[in-house]
């Protein structure tokens, strides 16, 4: 909703830096359309039961003061269920950027919930890079174990890999083993392979136009040519 109302340019509105005792005149009406368009805005994103709160409202800050009250806190047991989604995730049948993308939505809603430092001073330092850690070892755990190998060389790389870096790595080795796929297919004895087992033998759809049996033509009907001394008759004897 801030990133909107900035776009807008109109974020000044909910923040307390544009307020209606500031302006005289002509400019108080300008205020009032721009304070209306911005309680639309809300209006239009928050649930049916908040409405009330909106449609009797005044001042777009004081609704804005009002839903942060509300909603803006940390809730620890939104962050437990994160916590609990992120450690219970795996791959299963998903591709690795699906699977990716999974965990990454999980982890920015909980850097929302539960902010870390943006100090870049030296004291700092050493949990971020803990923090990172963590969350390249928890991408990692939630891999199928066909990807022992390549699990097995990003712990083992000094200096540690980023998230990012692992991620790249992992799609490339899943892309290997597609193309290695595609090669076994079209490997000239898969291919004989897969043609013999479609091969049907000779004879299938054939109809003799003389005696209407199926399986030969007119020209090789034993009841034109003649029957072979060792045939056998199919029909069952009563």
């Amino acid at each position: 909703m801030k990133l909107a109302l900035r776009e807008k340019g109109k974020l000044r509105f909910v923040d307390g830096a544009c307020t209606k005792s500031r302006y005289r005149g002509e400019l108080v009406e300008q205020w009032e359309k721009c304070n209306a368009i911005v309680l639309s805005w809300i209006g239009s994103t928050v649930s049916n039961q908040l409405m009330p709160r909106i449609v009797y409202a005044s001042d777009a800050r004081k609704v804005w003061n009002d839903f942060q009250e509300i909603f803006d806190r940390s809730n620890l047991t939104r962050i437990y269920y994160l916590w609990s989604e992120i450690a219970m995730m795996r791959q299963g049948t998903d591709s690795v950027t699906n699977y990716y993308t999974k965990m990454k939505d999980l982890w920015d809603e909980l850097d929302v919930l539960a902010p870390i430092s943006c100090c870049d001073c030296e004291e700092s330092r050493p949990s971020i890079k803990h923090l990172k850690s963590q969350r390249v070892l928890q991408f990692l755990m939630g891999l199928n174990e066909s990807y022992g190998n390549v699990r097995s060389n990003i712990l083992a790389r000094r200096p540690v890999f980023t998230i990012n870096e692992a991620y790249v790595i992992v799609p490339q080795e899943e892309n290997r083993r597609t193309l290695s796929v595609v090669d076994i297919q079209r490997d000239p004895l898969t291919m004989l392979a897969r043609r013999t087992q479609g091969f049907k033998p000779k004879g299938i759809g054939l109809i003799c136009e003389h005696c209407g049996y199926k399986g030969h033509l007119k020209e090789n009907c034993y009841k034109i040519i003649g029957y072979p001394p060792d045939f056998k008759s199919k029909k069952k004897t009563r």
